[in-house]
């Protein structure tokens, strides 16, 4: 019996499972990163600080009873800038994608080329502010010399990668936040090096999401305590991740992905009807299959702890007690509306009951989503059917509810650890433990 381990390597923490090749959950963790806050917006960890919490994991994972580790494969919250200099060591920290210590120096550096010109070729938008495009400009400015003496430019699942390898690869589906890349092409945006006046050598060589990076090398084993050997397989991005994990492939479905904000990631078959849409774009399944689609209301997770810790419950049990007095009213909360990013009233809210207003904080949460997909729909984009990740769907009645309020099919997946398990269906189709993703998805999903 063969054990296929992925990982979910997010912006706070990794996460990971090591799965048998026919669904047996062998562990689950995780390890939390300590990131570095500036007074100008800087937020970084040290590539070391990094690379030790992710090894952590990894040899936890290693160490549990279980078959033979036939891959690793991580998906990730990728977007998280880091130069080599040319011993191979870190000469920056890694630049978190939530960093803003950049001004004005991406739009001098890339004044001849639109936000829009960007966004057409590498299907996000782009602010000039955050991401390893504008950290580069950053760096550019102010410290050139870091550039000019660089062996690497890469991110920082690329480093996890290479320290355990000793290779190279970027999926075009991770390389997506890197900003460089060229969706159309599948290959580096040319024009962009160009005005940066990078190398492509300098830079990882793009590889298709399945593909092998390398095998652990006898340095790599000591670190992470994965036998010398194991496959290296390239990942995605992490919300094309979890919608593999979901089981959410094809047109008609939506993985919606309840963190911060609330995510709908939409399967589309065509490209541009996503970039008119305006939304984020992740290459997923393509040439064979669809391309991803994203779009998100911001914030949501942030209203919802508001209005539940001044109105429903607090301490560390809040969202427990929360689901559990929502459960405890009928639909239509008594008659409140809550509307989520508007002020209430104290005086409007005390005339209803704590479970009345733990179900209107449901209620008003989804219309948001709603209007979303109206928009979308009305664009050509739609689904009949979602799933659910993130906290809320460990509540059955979230699904309950937003199924009522929009007329989708709804159900719940893997919840925490869908990024991850999204990541073991890869590894397991790479390395012929099932014929293609979808059935390696039928095989590992738990029952």
């Amino acid at each position: 019996m063969k054990d296929i381990i992925g990982l979910d390597i997010g912006t706070s923490s990794i996460k990971g499972i090591r799965i048998s090749e026919n669904g047996e959950r062998r562990v689950a963790g995780k390890e939390a990163f300590v990131y570095h806050r500036g007074e100008t917006g800087q937020v970084e960890i040290d590539a070391e600080q990094y690379l030790a919490a992710c090894c952590r994991l990894l040899r936890r994972l290693t160490a549990a009873q279980g078959g033979e580790i036939a891959a690793v494969c991580a998906a990730s919250a990728s977007g998280n800038l880091l130069v080599l200099d040319k011993q191979g060591n870190p000469s920056t920290p890694i630049f978190n994608w939530q960093d803003t210590r950049v001004r004005g120096e991406a739009k001098q550096i890339l004044q001849g080329i639109s936000a829009e010109e960007i966004y057409e070729a590498v299907g996000w938008s782009f602010d000039y502010q955050t991401f390893p495009l504008a950290q580069l400009c950053h760096l550019k400015c102010h410290s050139p010399e870091i550039l000019e003496n660089c062996s690497k430019i890469c991110m920082s699942t690329e480093y996890l990668y290479w320290r355990l390898s000793g290779a190279w690869g970027l999926s075009n589906s991770a390389g997506t936040p890197f900003y460089l890349l060229d969706q159309r092409t599948g290959k580096y945006n040319q024009k962009l090096l160009d005005v940066l006046k990078l190398d492509e050598r300098l830079l990882p060589p793009i590889g298709k999401t399945g593909e092998l990076v390398g095998n652990v090398t006898e340095e790599g084993a000591v670190l992470s305590g994965l036998p010398a050997g194991t496959p290296l397989i390239l990942g995605t991005f992490d919300h094309p991740s979890a919608a593999r994990g979901a089981g959410v492939l094809q047109e008609g479905q939506m993985l919606l992905s309840c963190g911060t904000s609330w995510v709908g990631f939409y399967p589309v078959e065509d490209r541009e009807k996503a970039i008119r849409c305006k939304m984020l774009v992740d290459p997923f399944r393509s040439p064979e299959g669809c391309w991803g689609a994203m779009a998100s209301v911001s914030s949501v997770a942030e209203r919802i702890e508001f209005y539940i810790k001044k109105y429903v419950a607090a301490g560390d049990d809040m969202f427990e007690q929360f689901a559990k007095l929502a459960a405890q009213s009928a639909p239509g909360a008594g008659g409140l509306t809550i509307h989520l990013f508007e002020e209430p009233s104290d005086v409007e809210m005390k005339r209803f009951s704590k479970k009345e207003i733990a179900r209107a904080i449901m209620e008003g949460t989804v219309p948001l989503l709603k209007e979303k997909m109206k928009r979308l729909e009305q664009q050509g984009i739609c689904a009949q059917e979602a799933v659910m990740v993130g906290g809320p769907s460990e509540c059955p009645l979230w699904a309950e509810v937003i199924s009522q309020m929009t007329g989708l099919k709804v159900r719940a997946a893997q919840g925490a650890y869908t990024g991850a398990m999204g990541a073991a269906i890869i590894a397991a189709a790479a390395v012929g433990l099932y014929e293609n993703e979808l059935e390696a998805y039928k095989g590992l999903r738990e029952q």
